[in-house]
């Protein structure tokens, strides 16, 4: 783990061990985050030992997996399961060792990572979660699969936008222990509204850009599922850092996975994607 600790759950998540006498089913988090190795110094939005989901060739990309019993909230733990094992694009498998035993950083959280190859290509690279408990069944519920993106460093253009969701309320009793209260997420229930967060960038000079240079920053469905959210931009302060946001009420979207893009405008200047400027979030339901 190069030294860092865990940055929390936050992320895409579903799993399960059934019975006989009927599923129980695991919650499963997952989230990615940059490790101290290869991160590039003119790289404003990344650094290391953060939450990201955009690299660049060398880094090291370190997973945080959180796997929850849903009627307890418990997290399950080395007592509990055999292995949890991070498959990246059928080519590279990532065996986590969980972090609660740790020294130096321990943590409530399945955790490991591994370095990029220099010569990897550009684009997006899908991830699942593979749990095993013994000779108990396991059934996928839910979402297990995310992705990160490999961007090129050498000479990005223009903007490169970061996306997360945020949910900035209590956790609802419902969650039973994988939502966090004003946190980061991506799984939610119909009666929890989608905060995004959006960060926009200079890809040169790494610095943030904000409404003195933007038009707008809005948030898309993909398929037209909902409609747009324009953000607004928070300048931050002391406790709080500079940001484009905007909530999105999710009373009328049914359970299912919403693909999501950011549109920025900025007058006549000529923009050009670089990075993830598209993700999506779940919305889940939770049986009491």
């Amino acid at each position: 783990m190069a030294g860092c600790a865990g940055n929390g759950d936050g992320g895409s998540g579903g799993g399960g061990d059934g019975s006989a006498g009927g599923a129980a089913n695991y919650v499963v988090t997952a989230e990615t985050g940059a490790g101290s190795e290869g991160v590039p110094e003119s790289a404003g939005f990344i650094s290391a030992c953060s939450a990201s989901r955009r690299f660049v060739p060398g880094m090291q990309v370190v997973f945080y997996i959180g796997i929850f019993d849903p009627e307890t909230g418990e997290q399950l733990t080395d007592e509990d399961l055999e292995s949890v094992v991070v498959n990246v694009d059928g080519s590279e498998s990532v065996e986590l060792g969980w972090a609660g035993d740790d020294e130096e950083n321990p943590a409530d959280e399945w955790g490991g990572s591994y370095v990029l190859p220099e010569d990897i290509e550009p684009g997006t690279y899908s991830y699942t979660v593979e749990v095993t408990n013994g000779d108990a069944n396991y059934q996928t519920v839910g979402i297990l699969e995310d992705s990160f993106e490999v961007i090129e460093q050498a000479n990005p253009t223009n903007y490169v936008v970061t996306t997360d969701t945020w949910w900035n309320n209590q956790a609802p009793e419902a969650s039973v222990g994988f939502v966090e209260a004003c946190g980061p997420e991506r799984q939610f229930t119909q009666d929890m509204d989608v905060t995004f967060v959006i960060g926009v960038y200079n890809g040169s000079s790494g610095e943030l850009v904000g409404n003195d240079t933007l038009d707008s920053v809005t948030i898309e469905s993909t398929d037209g599922s909902f409609d747009a959210v324009d953000l607004e931009w928070q300048p931050g302060g002391e406790d709080s850092e500079p940001q484009w946001s905007g909530t999105l009420d999710t009373a009328d979207l049914s359970t299912g996975s919403y693909s999501y893009e950011v549109t920025v405008t900025n007058g006549d200047a000529n923009y050009h994607n670089v990075g993830i400027a598209s993700n999506q979030f779940t919305i889940i339901e939770v049986e009491n």
